[in-house]
């Protein structure tokens, strides 16, 4: 019995809290749909039957996907009558701002209340569930198609470049975009500058800035993106244009942003004399690449040498030799030497026989020249380089070094 007592004179304000009147506490959430980037009013009312000695502590309601703001007096003191009698409380408005389509919900959410006890006047705290509460988010029928999504009354993007489109190898130039959008929030700009791969460029993009108004619950502001590209090799390339498509809603219409293509003109990169190290290590390359080469050249010299000679001695001592020799010799009308190279030819052939066409010529050429004619006609020379060829061409047929099968 005195431990209850202890506990009565130590927690009344508990006790109060367990016995005695609740605060009641309601939320407003709008029933029909919500446009995506649009605010939606959500109000949360506490009512306590007697008056709070500390504020309330609200909920704040963010999560993922929503932009939560509270306008300007956003809290402010109300009372209504209960049960016949006058209670007092706060309201606090919300300004919710859905980012993407489908449902929002909040789930479990509490309210932490002191207010003083009707019976005892002590500060009692408790806190109170709020009320369940679910927005719908859409996009306009016209706007089903966008993406990335972009739904304001007012959009508008300015490019402006800082640096000389005549690019020094190693110089810079910026690009920089801003878009100002009205009627949402800046957050929902997307990126404004496509990633590009060019060998010819080296981007180096900053962090987008925003930057957010609210002017009577009606969100505006800009988007700034700003890359910087570095020449990195001789050429002619450019930036890419951009197009951004978005919706209007003022006119319901979806309405396109064209933002033109920046053409650049990139200087060759400038000769640079090598540093110490490199001309070292080119040296020493060099006295390296040297020594391999005297090295073949003292190990294979000799070698190269003795194979040449042998084969200009294997080439004197063949058939070969001996008609070019006669080729020539006919050539320049040589009977003395076409003699000389046709018995050559025939000690060194195979077929010796073969050239009884070719001496009948070189007989008539002979018989004319030492005739009453002082000197034999072109045909016969030209007949007789005619039987050269026939010779030629039965000294270089394959043999068939087998026997016949029936012989």
């Amino acid at each position: 019995m005195r431990y209850l007592i202890f506990l009565m004179l130590f927690f009344p304000a508990q006790l109060g809290a367990q016995t005695g009147v609740q605060p009641q506490v309601t939320a407003e959430a709008p029933t029909d749909p919500v446009t995506v980037g649009q605010p939606a009013i959500v109000r949360i009312k506490i009512l306590v039957p007697t008056f709070m000695p500390s504020p309330p502590v609200f909920p704040s309601l963010e999560q993922e996907n929503l932009l939560v703001r509270l306008p300007e007096r956003a809290s402010g003191p109300i009372s209504e009558t209960v049960d016949g009698e006058t209670w007092s409380g706060v309201q606090r408005s919300y300004r919710l701002y859905p980012l993407q389509t489908g449902p929002v919900t909040f789930g479990k959410q509490e309210v932490v209340v002191t207010f003083a006890d009707p019976e005892t006047n002590a500060p009692t705290t408790v806190n109170v569930p709020l009320p369940e509460l679910t927005l719908d988010a859409v996009v306009p029928d016209g706007a089903r198609d966008l993406d990335p999504l972009i739904l304001a009354t007012g959009f508008a993007v300015e490019q402006q470049i800082d640096g000389s489109t005549e690019m020094e190898n190693g110089g810079a130039i910026t690009r920089r975009l801003t878009a100002k959008i009205a009627g949402t929030t800046p957050f929902l700009v997307p990126e404004l500058i496509p990633d590009t791969q060019d060998p010819l460029l080296s981007a180096y993009p900053k962090e987008p800035r925003f930057t957010e108004n609210e002017d009577r619950g009606v969100l505006s502001g800009q988007r700034v993106d700003e890359i910087v590209y570095l020449a990195q090799q001789g050429g002619r390339t450019q930036l890419p244009p951009v197009t951004i498509r978005w919706y209007n809603l003022d006119t319901n219409q979806v309405e396109s942003i064209d933002i033109d293509a920046v053409d650049l003109t990139l200087a060759p990169p400038k000769w640079q004399p090598p540093d110490a190290d490199t001309m070292v290590r080119l040296l020493a390359l060099a006295a390296a690449l040297t020594l391999v080469l005297w090295a073949l050249a003292r190990f294979l010299g000799p070698r190269v040498t003795s194979w040449k000679q042998a084969r200009h001695d294997k080439y004197q001592r063949s058939s070969d030799y001996a008609l070019d020799a006669l080729k020539k010799a006919l050539q320049t009308h040589d009977l003395s030497k076409s003699y000389s190279a046709l018995e050559m030819w025939k000690l060194r052939s195979d077929t010796p026989d073969k050239a009884i066409g070719l001496e009948n010529q070189l007989a008539m050429i002979g018989a004319a020249k030492y005739s009453s004619r002082t000197d034999s006609s072109p045909k016969d020379w030209a007949a007789a380089l005619s039987e050269l060829k026939g010779m030629k061409q039965t000294e270089h047929r394959p043999r068939n070094p087998l026997p016949p099968l029936n012989p």
